[in-house]
């Protein structure tokens, strides 16, 4: 497998070396000086390309560059098309330097340091070929990362040497990164004005001075950890309908993202391996071997894992991209309670799946890690969700989530127009929206959705068909149990749970859903990044999501309050046991730029939705008697929200000086939900408590005009 693996950590940290192919003349090629060390530059006019790379995993020793033949229903040969790497406004002009040396008690000491000048890495498309499907001719669509930047390593005893923790790191590149499905002219989404910087440190009570890590490559791969490391990530989510080549003017901005701050041991683990298709006995139940930890078996796939706990000085950042630039910093992190392990943790595979073999599915029950099979799952009182694997004649790329975390939240939000010179609007509150158990499959076909009424594909696009948890486990059915006793069990692991919950730091108490769990479920779920279609011509451009076949969120849990450093289920004031299941045959939710409001300066991101419900419920139930519940259920019709707006005040435009959060929109019924195109179906559902039906209910038609006005004085 490592020698699978091998390009990809050279694409990685060796942009312009030699997997290029396309022949540089003397003129082009690299410059290369002596002193102390080794100096290496590369200026080319007309850059480095390849027609293909290509990635081959489980070819069982074959080593012909076959496609199939090798292991059955994994043997897949993972392609980048069309692949070149150019100056931007000028050459392509890198500088490399090597030097060794030591430090005061005479340990060796290597360094490599680089820098580039603006340049463009264009993959023309990301596809596979295997036994069960050749897709070379389609992909996922083409990207394009253009940057400047450098990057410095020191590394004592060889610059990949992990033996401890000797290795300096630093490194910050600026540019875009910017995707279309089709040719050049298709419209464009963009990370806009992307930056990323990542520095080991001493941490920030220690005032983030540069300090040491590791680096390097171990017997499991390629291993980046340190005690502290210091990282900052932002951009603008930016769309343009008719843009040139990969272009960077006159975009139209969504929204801005920010990452800024200090990390507590983060570890990443970038190591060779798939999907485990064994399986392993734990008691009596069954359990997915999904790493090959147990059977020693998994396929040639790539695994990334990832994990860390949040330095005091770390704030996430979400806003508008545009006018003013309000932003909403979430900062003071703290974990959840005394939650065990680091607060934030998520392990990825990344593989191809074909020919109707992979995981079966997941479950929302008791295991509280790993992923027990079907029979166990239901055994145990939980629901199981069975994922729909590519059939014998498909393939699709898998995306594999277990056992992720997020056990923090954050205990201030700070508003502020940066773009407009204003102060800083500290408020005491914080939105404590944890993970417990994080699961999830995401096979994606590289296919794109044609304009139309009518479902046809087309060569460039994504589809995926997505499951995915995240659960308290096994609290749902504990919290709706006969027995007091049980339901008294229900927030035993509330450290480890899942709650979407709002809380008021100076009192240390929060409000809103405990201990719950989120289902989400797609399938032939189109990723599209366009300028409309003619089925509902009245909808803007923009990120759509879409699907003419199935898609399903449901979210329940209890809703109440209690103090934050106890939400088990006797410490709670309880009101209710919430479910809200939404099963749709038809989704369609649209993110689009607005237009900036020239009285407040704000930058309102636009929405829009689109939901055919087919047998959804809303559930409302008491809390000493879960059974005694009030319901809407059987809920068939179209529901659509038309012209939203999103938009955030900072206090220096408001009158009363608060900062706001403001909502707007139309909320469309049945046959006045439409976007233009055919009218959608009545809104029905039946209404009852308890065992009894009250009656249906019916909205033929109507529209539902709303403003909401958030603020915390």
């Amino acid at each position: 497998m490592k020698q699978h693996l091998a390009p990809w950590l050279l694409i990685g940290f060796l942009p312009a070396s030699s997997q290029a192919l396309q022949a540089m003349t003397d003129a082009a090629l690299s410059t290369v000086t002596g002193a102390d060390g080794v100096s290496v530059g590369l200026t080319s006019d007309t850059g480095i390309s390849a027609d293909t790379i290509q990635w081959i995993t489980d070819d069982n020793g074959l080593n012909n560059g076959s496609c199939s033949g090798g292991i059955a229903n994994q043997h897949a040969c993972t392609q980048l098309q069309n692949v070149s790497l150019q100056g931007v406004g000028g050459a392509l002009n890198q500088q490399w330097d090597l030097d060794v040396g030591s430090d005061g008690s005479d340990n060796p000491y290597l360094a490599i340091s680089g820098n580039w000048t603006p340049q463009k890495f264009e993959i023309g498309g990301l596809t596979f070929n295997t036994a069960a499907e050749n897709a070379s001719t389609r992909s996922l669509g083409a990207l394009a990362l253009i940057s400047s930047g450098q990057i410095s390593l020191i590394n004592r005893g060889g610059i990949f040497n992990t033996g401890g923790d000797f290795a300096t790191l630093d490194l910050t590149t600026n540019g875009d990164l910017i995707y279309r499905q089709g040719n050049a002219g298709s419209a464009e989404l963009s990370l806009a004005n992307l930056m990323m910087a990542a520095r080991f440190t001493n941490g920030a009570a220690a005032g983030q001075a540069i300090s040491t890590g590791r680096v390097g490559i171990d017997s499991q791969g390629l291993l980046v950890s340190a005690p502290f490391a210091d990282v900052d990530i932002g951009f603008d989510l930016a769309f343009k309908a008719n843009p040139t080549d990969f272009d960077q003017t006159g975009r139209n901005n969504l929204l801005r993202f920010g990452w800024q701050g200090g990390l507590v041991n983060p570890v990443w683990r970038l190591q060779p391996g798939g999907f485990g298709y064994g399986s392993y006995l734990n008691g009596a139940d069954t359990y997915q071997d999904f790493d090959g930890s147990q059977t020693g078996q998994r396929s040639q796939g790539i695994s990334l894992y990832t994990e860390w706990d949040f330095d005091s000085d770390f704030s996430l950042s979400l806003g508008e991209a545009g006018g003013n630039g309000t932003i909403a910093r979430f900062s003071n992190w703290q974990r959840l309670g005394a939650a065990p392990g680091p607060m934030f943790k998520l392990p990825i595979i990344f593989d191809v799946f074909q020919g109707g073999v992979g995981p079966a599915g997941l479950c929302a029950g008791s295991a509280t890690s790993g992923v027990v099979d079907q029979t166990a799952c239901t055994a145990a009182g939980g629901e199981w969700y069975g994922n729909d694997l590519p059939g014998a004649n498909e393939a699709a790329f898998g995306i594999l989530m277990r056992d992720g975390r997020l056990l923090a939240y954050n205990t201030l939000i700070e508003v502020e127009d940066p773009l407009a010179g204003g102060t800083v609007t500290p408020v005491n509150w914080g939105a404590a929206f944890t993970f417990g158990k994080l699961d999830a499959d995401i096979f994606l076909y590289p296919y794109g959705r044609a304009d139309g009424t009518a479902v046809a594909t087309t060569d460039t696009g994504i589809r995926a068909d997505i499951n995915l948890i995240a659960q308290s486990p096994d609290a749902w059915r504990r919290a709706n149990s006969s027995s007091a006793a049980v339901r008294a069990t229900s927030g035993n692991g509330w450290q480890t749970n899942t709650h979407f919950m709002m809380v008021d730091t100076t009192a240390n108490t929060g409000v809103g859903f405990i201990n719950g769990d989120i289902i989400y479920q797609a399938r032939d779920l189109f990723l599209r990044v366009t300028d409309g279609d003619s089925r509902y011509p009245n909808l803007p451009g923009g990120l759509w999501l879409q699907t003419d076949n199935r898609a399903q969120y449901r979210f329940r849990a209890l809703f109440g309050g209690g103090y934050m450093n106890d939400l088990s289920y006797d410490a709670l004031t309880k009101v209710s046991l919430i479910d809200v299941n939404l099963n749709t045959s038809q989704f369609l939710f649209v993110l689009n730029p607005l237009p900036v409001d020239g009285a407040t300066g704000a930058a309102p991101i636009g929405f829009n939705g689109l939901l055919d419900l087919d047998n959804s419920h809303i559930t409302v139930g008491e809390i000493s008697s879960p059974q005694s519940q009030f319901y809407v259920k059987d809920v068939s019709g179209r529901v659509a929200w038309r012209d939203g707006s999103l938009s955030m005040i900072s206090g220096q435009h408001t009158a009363d000086g608060l900062p706001q959060l403001a909502i707007s929109n139309d909320l469309d019924f049945g046959t006045s939900a439409h976007f233009g195109g055919a009218p959608g179906a009545p809104l029905i559902g039946t209404i009852g408590f308890g065992s009894e039906d009250f009656g249906r209910m019916a909205i033929p038609a109507g529209t539902w005009h709303s403003d909401v006005i958030l603020k915390i004085p």
